[in-house]
């Protein structure tokens, strides 16, 4: 029987549903999600005195409620974590502890294993994409597991007088922000209850962070007096993070459960998820009218079409979607976009120059996507652009790790390449380079 996960990214839903037996086994995708995430952490970058682009924010589809950072400026959010609390509160005091850490330096001074394991996970993640685009989701679904709980033993190594730095840290940004420190020390008491009782069955390699009353003794201190409101930054987040709990509620739990949701949007994400796409959209179209700016109803919409099969109808509903979304937030949506276009059976060369485009366009903040990079060399095989197609799969392979493959087709690239193409053929003479250093690196 087929293994599913659940990648909200719209070219792993074709190929891969979702059994809650291995939510722990993938990262998700969802431009939304992403964008809510951003507008509870860059704040919190700002106050910390980091640049908010600097920073990759990742969702992990895990059940235990937990996050954790990488080398290299990278933020891990559990799913768990953020269906746990209904209010922001808890998620920023996290982001605030996590972005302490980062602050503090304490990853540069564990930087060997945090480099493994972000090579665990961020590789495993990419080889297992390589492999589902490759036809053989299976092989992926693996390879992406076993990189994952490889990733999670490596990272969980801070001790508590770390995780007590972190909390200053976060006490700190918070005060900047004017907020109070009450979901972090929520959150804190929760593990607390939780550890009790069960010490003996706590597998100590995956506490990623260490409780003790002390720390939230220290925490109550620090922050005794200090009379913040959560009420005007939490009138702002409410909407969206009800949104972003419908739509992971929609896409977690079981369909037949949620049909008896009153919530028609998680309804309608229960009967797509069913197969049942005309009753789906029934549900959702109402939602639309009423909110006919909101773009990422109208991603959800092309979603449904596309993997229903309904193409053409994909295409011009994902339109709207990338018009309506900022530029900042529609990267992944751009994709699909593409994506869409490219699944049609048309030779109409503007409607691929338009794919292309927004490829192009979605590289800005995507240029890790694989897929990104393989419809790009779909595109332009498809306008007679051999050696940008052939520089497209360069990069494909060199992010699942190909790097003969990679390689081969920047060598091939930089042959058909017009001497006044300078900056493509500087690019493949990089990845050929690229290619050269992470040979040493293996060896």
């Amino acid at each position: 029987m087929k293994k599913h996960f659940i990648f909200i990214l719209f070219f792993l839903c074709a190929a891969l549903g979702y059994s809650p037996a291995f939510a722990d086994a993938s990262l998700i995708r969802d431009a939304e999600t992403e964008k809510f995430l951003h507008q509870l952490a860059d704040p919190i970058f700002t106050a910390a005195g980091l640049n908010p682009h600097d920073i990759k924010i990742y969702i992990v589809n895990d059940l235990s409620i937990n996050a954790f950072v990488s080398d290299g400026q990278n933020v891990f959010i559990n799913t768990g974590l953020i269906r746990k609390f209904k209010t922001p509160d808890a998620l920023i005091g996290v982001i605030a502890h996590e972005t302490g850490h980062i602050t503090a330096g304490h990853l540069a001074r564990s930087s060997e294993g945090a480099k493994k394991a972000e090579g665990a996970m961020l590789l495993s993640y990419l080889l297992g994409i390589g492999a589902v685009v490759a036809g053989a989701p299976d092989a992926g679904t693996a390879i992406i597991m076993g990189g994952n709980q490889t990733a999670q033993r490596m990272y969980m190594k801070f001790t508590r007088t770390q995780e007590e730095a972190a909390d200053q840290h976060a006490i700190t940004y918070l005060e900047k922000l004017k907020y109070p420190a009450t979901g972090l020390i929520n959150l804190l008491e929760f593990f607390e209850t939780e550890m009790i009782g069960y010490k003996n069955q706590i597998d100590e390699y995956l506490m990623s962070h260490p409780i003790s009353r002390k720390r939230i003794e220290v925490i109550k201190e620090r922050t005794a007096g200090k009379n913040f409101s959560d009420k005007k930054i939490n009138q702002k987040l409410q909407q969206p993070m009800d949104r972003v709990l419908a739509k992971l509620e929609g896409f977690i739990e079981n369909p037949d459960y949620l049909l008896r949701n009153p919530d028609p949007y998680v309804r309608s994400i229960a009967l797509f998820r069913k197969g049942k796409i005309d009753e789906s959209l029934k549900l959702l179209d109402p939602i639309i009218a009423k909110n006919p700016s909101d773009g990422f109803l109208f991603e959800l919409k092309g979603q449904i079409l596309f993997e229903s099969g309904r193409i053409q109808d994909s295409v011009l509903t994902y339109n709207q979607a990338v018009k309506l979304i900022p530029p900042q937030n529609n990267g992944v949506v751009k994709v699909a976009f593409a994506l869409a276009i490219l699944s049609l059976k048309t030779s109409d060369q503007d409607l691929i120059k338009l794919a292309i485009k927004e490829l192009e366009e979605a590289r800005k903040s995507e240029e890790e996507n694989p897929l990104l990079f393989k419809q790009l060399a779909n595109g332009y095989s498809r306008i007679n652009d051999e050696a940008r197609s052939l520089l497209a799969l360069a990069e494909f392979n060199l992010l699942i790790d190909e790097r003969k493959k990679c390689r081969e087709y920047a060598k091939k690239a930089k042959d058909k390449f017009k001497k006044s193409d300078k900056s493509e053929i500087i690019r493949a003479d990089d990845l050929l380079e690229l290619t050269k250093e992470k040979e040493g690196e293996a060896h």
